[in-house]
């Protein structure tokens, strides 16, 4: 008996963290990003930050905070304290502020920062020292793309990876040689993965997806051909989002996903079988590997590397899913034997419906 209070009492602390959690959480990859294109002697920065990602330092009043103009100025006064670039080793370029709006990426909302930087002379090389938002927010995380001509180069930018040295192929932006130094590709693969792992461990809805499929397996034999087909199908839909073969709404595909775990918690407290659910499991996986592909191809993946970094991605949501599920099904498989688990897995499923679709009632709104 006391078992049974203590698992209860931990699977409702479990669902009020999520029910806690915010829509805008749901998908808690940082996805903000870096985009410079070179001209000559100008540097254009297209630069995207992540609301939550400013929130510890200006507050969660960022709407007006942008609009007002003498508030603003704060903001500025951020970015040319944090953001610097060194052209040839000279003396730093002047930061210009172009403009500055708040923006929608996908399911994530961030202040848009369009920068000029402006040197003497050609730029064949700089570097760049992006000191922004990490003293709030360590795990920060941005993507670095660097365009010039026809040449392309991606890396990561986070608290390890922050001065970046960039050396531009010679004889940019006319003449691009057909042998271009690539990126560090083994160092921005393995970012990708570890954002696949990031992703799937606070990908709160996703969790809650999982939990509600795996609650009613009694056996680790059908637990494995759920998971197996959730992967499958997701890894379908996150291909062709991600690479912009399919176009959807992320309000929509949001809202299906709340309502996917909905359909599921009420099939826990009906169904007693689960022998068919894998094929349940593999159409509801196509609409979560949307949601899996949402923010991902608003960064845009390199398009030197484009497979490779969706692969590793991918795997990286692969490698976190198997570590929950090492963990949680042993457990669950464990619980089974007591004659009270299918009282405890209805109680579950309600409350997992409940959160559900509250989320699914926010996402409408």
């Amino acid at each position: 008996m006391k078992m049974r209070s203590l698992l209860t009492m931990f699977i409702i602390m479990f669902l009020l963290f999520f029910g806690a959690t915010t829509t805008s959480l749901a998908h808690s990859i940082d996805m903000s990003y870096s985009d410079l294109n070179i001209e000559g002697n100008e540097i254009l920065y297209d630069l995207f930050i992540e609301q939550k990602d400013l929130f510890p330092h200006f507050g969660t009043d960022l709407d007006n905070l942008v609009n007002d103009e003498l508030a603003s100025q704060k903001i500025e006064a951020y970015l040319q304290k944090g953001l610097r670039i060194d052209a040839d080793s000279k003396q730093p370029l002047k930061l210009e502020l172009v403009s500055m709006n708040m923006a929608q990426k996908g399911v994530v909302r961030g202040v848009e920062f369009q920068l000029r930087f402006i040197a003497d002379e050609e730029i064949k090389q700089f570097n760049l020292h992006y000191h922004l938002v990490f003293d709030d927010v360590p795990t920060h995380t941005s993507v670095l793309m660097v365009h010039a001509g026809d040449y392309f180069q991606q890396d990561m930018i986070d608290n390890t990876n922050k001065d970046i040295l960039i050396n531009l192929p010679k004889g940019l932006p006319k003449d691009p040689p057909k042998d271009l130094p690539k990126a560090k590709i083994g160092a921005v693969l393995w970012k990708y993965f570890k954002l696949g792992i990031v992703h799937i461990l606070t990908g709160y809805d996703h969790l809650l997806f999982l939990l509600s499929l795996v609650l009613i397996a009694t056996r680790f034999k059908d637990a494995l051909k759920i998971v197996t087909a959730f992967t499958i199908a997701h890894s379908v839909t996150l291909f062709f989002v991600a690479t912009g073969r399919i176009h959807v709404i992320p309000y929509w595909v949001e809202s299906l996903i709340a309502l996917t775990i909905c359909y599921v918690a009420v099939e826990n407290i009906f169904v007693k079988k689960v022998k068919w659910r894998w094929i349940l499991t593999a159409l509801f996986g196509l609409i979560h590997g949307m949601g899996f592909a949402g923010a991902l191809a608003e960064t845009g993946l390199p398009k030197s590397n484009q497979l490779g970094s969706l692969l590793t991605f991918n795997l990286g949501v692969e490698a976190g899913q198997l570590m929950i599920l090492c963990l949680l099904l042993p457990f669950l498989l464990l619980m089974k034997r007591f004659p009270w688990y299918r009282k405890m897995m209805v109680s579950t499923s309600c409350l997992i419906f409940a959160v559900a679709f509250y989320w699914l009632v926010q996402r409408l709104q």
